[in-house]
């Protein structure tokens, strides 16, 4: 799974606090996958179709490969919310996750 084709979502004003691109600031703390470290782009695109999909994610608090499956786990907003972003008959899905990261 390479890229994601959320729908459009409406124009916000540039923010100091957010990289560009629609990504969410990585938290100090945060716990990425080493693989998954640099890869900038697949954090904006990630954190982009979780809010097109209507859920929160102002901040990064973890991301790493699902252990099961193609796709990703992603955590947001201080350990908060937890995600499940994969392929499911041919469309990307984000579930959301109450098990701990």
């Amino acid at each position: 799974m390479t890229a994601f084709t959320p729908g459009a979502t409406p124009a916000q004003p540039p923010s100091q606090a957010r990289p560009p691109a629609g990504s969410a600031p990585i938290e100090p703390d945060a716990v990425i996958y080493a693989e998954l470290k640099q890869d900038v782009g697949l954090m904006s695109e990630l954190t982009h179709f979780v809010r097109a999909s209507g859920y929160r994610c102002d901040s990064i608090s973890g991301l790493a490969p699902l252990a099961y499956g193609h796709g990703f786990k992603l955590v947001c907003n201080h350990f908060n919310y937890k995600y499940a972003i994969e392929e499911k008959d041919g469309h990307s899905v984000v579930t959301v996750l109450a098990a701990p990261f």
